[in-house]
């Protein structure tokens, strides 16, 4: 065979289209098609010169089919012991399926320990991905297709369409485990995992990951935010985790509750700081909206009690200070993130409006 050295305008033209295809497979959601998949099983076992295997297990998500791998090769290895309360011709199978509560389930589990736990582990880099290998898979399909070369990637036939029908798959000289592909997926703009209220990533039998842009989390900290806490926070050594907790909690909440200092004021608002141990500190700038809302917080009164009378305010679209402004007027406080190099509160409120401190002089606001 020739080697292909370059591609013609018209092959690079189809790039798009396997870069679509396999993200959509990677991504699917859609239950796996069993049969499709056992018969990828079948042919990636014919191309690496082996034997079918005489089982495929199907399991609902990787969790369940490394742990279900786990406790059969116990048994099978004489490392985990069938409770006698079981009896004579109880299902193996039965002994893995069998609810927490349940006592064969308790009796197994306290038979294997933390070698269970070792041979999951184990089991996530003897796997095939199935659906996400779509990342190398497609690079060869690619060439298959487009460039002829059917007889050159023929040994990945099984894998594609393992791959095209299921999830991850773990094989054995007489049995492969296969699982279901996740059935939620949830993601940020930039493709991370990422929801605010629920699962990001969920199989169906329930084993779940909940996650933050990317970040893996507790399940509290997504679906009960209100339940967090400053100790919780404070104790938090992960400081990636800690920011999403701060996030979560509310950050000019923590502001506040964990004390933070008020470093410099003048007639724009407060910039607080707070240090946070193995991490940038926090700064903010409390200001005044300023346009009056119907809905504001305080009245020009007690917005004076906490903000100068020549803090900038909007009224009739032109810029008063807010001893000026119309007593009946309502107003908003809030706190805006800014650099931690900030310094002082008009420094803070300038760069908000991507201004220099010096630059920022507002006198009518549209």
């Amino acid at each position: 065979m020739n080697k292909i050295t370059s591609l013609t305008a018209a092959q690079q033209a189809r790039f798009p289209e396997f870069v679509q295809k396999w993200t959509d497979i990677g991504l699917s959601t859609a239950p796996a098609n069993r049969s499709e998949a056992e018969r990828g099983i079948r042919l990636a076992y014919q191309m690496a010169g082996l034997e079918a295997p005489k089982q495929i297990v199907w399991c609902g998500s990787p969790l369940t089919q490394g742990l279900t791998r786990a406790i059969v090769l116990g048994l099978a290895e004489g490392k985990i012991k069938i409770p006698k309360t079981a009896g004579p011709g109880t299902d193996p199978g039965e002994l893995v399926w069998a609810s927490v509560g349940d006592s064969v389930w308790a009796s197994v589990w306290a038979s294997v320990g933390a070698s269970v736990w070792a041979s999951v582990g184990d089991s996530v880099g003897a796997s095939g991905y199935g659906a996400h290998d779509s990342n190398w898979l497609g690079f060869y399909d690619y060439f298959a297709e487009v460039c002829n070369l059917d007889e050159h990637t023929q040994k990945l036939s099984g894998l594609w369409l393992v791959a095209k029908n299921a999830g991850w798959f773990l094989p054995h000289r007489n049995i492969c485990w296969i699982s279901e592909r996740h059935n939620v997926l949830r993601r940020d703009e930039q493709g991370r995992l990422h929801c605010e209220d629920g699962p990001a990533l969920s199989y169906p039998d329930g084993f779940s990951i909940w996650a933050w842009h990317g970040v893996r989390v507790s399940q509290d900290l997504i679906e009960k935010p209100d339940t967090i806490t400053l100790t919780q926070i404070k104790a938090e050594t992960n400081a990636e985790i800690r920011r999403i907790m701060i996030e979560r909690y509310g950050m000019a909440r923590y502001l506040v509750d964990a004390g933070a200092k008020a470093v410099h004021r003048d007639d724009y608002g407060t910039l607080y700081r707070q240090e946070v141990p193995g991490d940038e500190p926090i700064v903010m700038v409390k200001v005044l909206n300023s346009t009056a809302e119907p809905d504001g917080q305080l009245t020009r009164a007690e917005a004076l009690k906490e903000f100068s009378a020549n803090a900038p305010v909007c009224h009739d679209g032109l810029m008063i200070p807010l001893g000026q402004a119309p007593a009946s007027l309502l107003f908003k406080p809030y706190f805006i993130r800014v650099p931690p190099t900030t310094k002082r509160a008009k420094e803070a409120v300038a760069w908000t409006f991507g201004k220099t401190e010096e630059a920022y002089a507002p006198l009518m606001q549209s």
